[in-house]
């Protein structure tokens, strides 16, 4: 039996060992050592540093039984806002103080709160999500938009076809010949003026016509 209650009592420190102070406060016994404790680590609530007052008033060890600290510790309380610490410190004869600390703390809060209701206002909202991401391109519905890149023809086509064009000839008693071939005309044209004849020849390459003029 006393193996088994040592064994509760190691547990229980372990597990108090590890809480934060308000865990601690809330499951130790009150007005232990590890009560006491976890009261004094926590000095911003009236209600810890009046239990830490009594604390002192009750002489628990490790809290000396000291008028000065027990009075230091109401008074905090009290200026925290504690109505038990005040009453202590009137059954006392001391003095009570304003709830500054209390009052202070408030203010800060409700300061801070209204910086935060500010800066939400002024937030700019944020960008919606896309329903299916794409693991490829974080941040686009379904990855980069590929458009194809087509040449559209042109409504009336038109088809170009190589002509030849035949330059009719005329000569005084001698008919012109043409000799006609792919992509090329060939003229020839005799001239003659005072018994003096003159033949041109004209050839036509892929449009381009050059005429020469010979005797013969």
């Amino acid at each position: 039996m006393r193996v088994w209650t040592k064994a509760l009592g190691i547990g229980a420190a372990l597990w108090l060992a590890g809480c934060t102070p308000e865990m601690q406060f809330a499951g130790a016994q009150p007005f232990s050592a590890e009560w006491c404790a976890a009261a004094k680590a926590l000095p911003r609530s009236g209600q810890h540093l009046y239990a830490v007052g009594r604390c002192h008033e009750r002489g628990v060890a490790g809290f000396p039984q000291d008028d000065n600290l027990i009075n230091y510790y109401f008074t905090e309380a009290a200026r925290w806002g504690n109505v038990d610490a005040g009453a202590a410190l009137a059954a006392r004869g001391q003095p009570v103080p304003d709830d500054d600390l209390r009052r202070e703390a408030d203010a800060r809060r409700a300061n801070e709160r209204n910086t935060r209701i500010i800066a939400d206002a002024i937030r700019p909202p944020a960008r919606p999500q896309p329903q299916h991401p794409s693991v490829l391109f974080p941040g686009s519905p379904g990855g980069p938009r590929i458009v194809p890149i087509t040449t559209a023809p042109p409504s009336n086509p038109t088809v170009r076809t190589p002509t030849t064009t035949l330059r009719p000839s005329v000569d005084i008693g001698r008919p012109s010949v043409t000799v006609r071939r792919e992509n090329r005309t060939e003229s020839v044209r005799r001239n003659c003026t005072n018994n003096v004849c003159r033949v041109e020849r004209t050839i036509c390459i892929d449009g381009r016509c050059n005429t020469t003029v010979s005797d013969r």
